[in-house]
């Protein structure tokens, strides 16, 4: 995420109360900008119902390498 130096813990802040993991932090003004990395990873449990639901709907890319 790239913002205004001015709206930088604002923003970080904001990313964090929303369930963001902040990564890496460039928090030193560069032409007036800094930013930051944030990450939000979903729960194992929604991941493997998503992988469930493909499996059983069909919902699978080809495999061209086959």
């Amino acid at each position: 995420m790239t913002t205004r130096a001015n709206l930088y813990e604002k923003r970080k802040e904001e990313h964090i109360e929303r369930g963001y993991r902040i990564e890496d932090e460039r928090p030193i003004s560069v032409n007036g900008f800094c930013s930051f990395i944030a990450v939000r990873e979903l729960p194992v449990s929604d991941r493997l119902d998503d992988l469930v639901a493909e499996a059983v709907n069909g919902n699978h890319s080809p495999r061209e390498d086959w």
